[in-house]
């Protein structure tokens, strides 16, 4: 069972709402339209869906090689983050997994499609969701093979920042922690797409260890800060043996046509890429500032676009959502993310405009 966020013609049909009425704060995308130059682009090139896409996407592979810092040869794209989540189990087939939760639950669904048994390694909320390093550097230990293996090995997969929890594993930490996995023969898999909203991301992503270690691949994506859910591009950072392996298990011309131009497009967008960074800013700061003054409401600190709430005790999520379905507005419950339960709620950050009618309208009902 897949429960993600952002599935408005769910509700359209459930409730009688008209799309451009709902505001959606249940998926973390970009309150801001797609850039002008990826709707310019759309239309010019919409003549090319009659010819099959590049299968090696070397100019979005070129572009993003820019946007990143690195060589186009170390990139590998695919329709969206989750397509590779699976190509990259696919590909080394792990027998053993650990997965910290509450996280996306993606890994775990690709992890089981390839027979992986997985230990699940709780953060809790009494720490406010940091992930204890010391504790998880121990439970390694538990998934080591032998190093010689690319295949059967031992993994680890971290969302970073983490999904739900907004958290950010600093990058000390996570070079202790792939170091760690290297010594014990375990692969990492870091989930970077929500890295594009941290203040500091250049300062914070694994993409150029990436390239450099033998048990570490980064997955990030346009989906969430150009605001491309529909249309789908995801990549991938490895050295250049694993994105051979990769491609052995890859399909074929899972990169549209038009998500190749859109991808190139947004990309070269600077002035879009730093209106994005400044509005989602200052109206991260705005809502979690009132969000935090109603009473009974716990809420967690967050790098991203998205912040965690607890609800008071006998509130639940279920019943919040009819209240606030009911004011055109959307949240996403957290009980489906494991270790989650029906107290839990998650809510992007969007306009000043969208984010006061969630505030206003959560004051009333809790």
């Amino acid at each position: 069972m897949h429960i993600h966020g952002g599935n408005v013609e769910e509700i359209e049909r459930q409730y009688g709402l008209r799309e451009e009425k709902i505001m959606d704060f249940s998926a973390n995308i970009n309150p801001l339209d797609p850039s002008p130059r990826v709707i310019k682009a759309l239309k010019e090139n919409l003549d090319k869906i009659a010819r099959y896409p590049d299968p090696e996407v070397i100019n979005l592979r070129k572009e993003l090689a820019k946007y990143l810092k690195v060589n186009p040869e170390n990139i590998i794209a695919g329709n969206g983050a989750v397509e590779l989540i699976y190509l990259i189990c696919r590909t080394l087939r792990p027998r053993k997994a650990l997965l910290v939760v509450p996280t996306f639950t993606e890994y775990e669904s690709a992890l089981g499609s390839v027979g992986c048994r997985i230990k699940f390694f709780p953060l809790k909320s009494k720490d406010e969701f940091r992930l204890n390093i010391k504790e998880l550097l121990r439970e390694i230990k538990g998934i080591d093979l032998p190093r010689s293996c690319i295949q059967g090995r031992g993994l680890l997969f971290l969302c970073n920042p983490n999904n739900p929890t907004g958290q950010l594993i600093n990058k000390a930490d996570m070079l202790k922690i792939v170091d760690n996995a290297r010594k014990k023969g375990a692969f990492v898999i870091i989930d970077e797409v929500f890295m594009d909203f941290v203040e500091n991301e250049k300062e914070e992503t694994l993409i150029q260890e990436a390239i450099k270690r033998n048990n570490l691949f980064v997955i990030r994506s346009l989906t969430k800060f150009f605001v491309l859910p529909g249309i789908r591009i995801g990549y991938g950072i490895g050295n250049k043996r694993l994105l051979k392996k990769l491609k052995i298990y890859k399909e074929y011309w899972s990169v549209n046509v038009l998500a190749q131009i859109a991808g190139i497009a947004a990309l070269k967008d600077k002035e879009y890429i730093k209106k994005t960074k400044g509005l989602i800013s200052i109206e991260k700061e705005f809502l979690y500032h009132r969000l935090s003054k109603i009473n009974g409401l716990k809420l967690y600190p967050s790098v991203t676009n998205f912040i965690l709430c607890r609800l008071p005790s006998k509130m639940d999520t279920k019943n919040l959502q009819k209240k606030l379905i009911q004011k055109n507005i959307l949240i996403r419950d957290c009980s489906s993310f494991r270790s989650l339960n029906d107290r839990y709620i998650r809510v992007a950050v969007r306009t000043r405009r969208e984010n006061l009618h969630l505030i206003n309208s959560l004051s009333n009902i809790i």
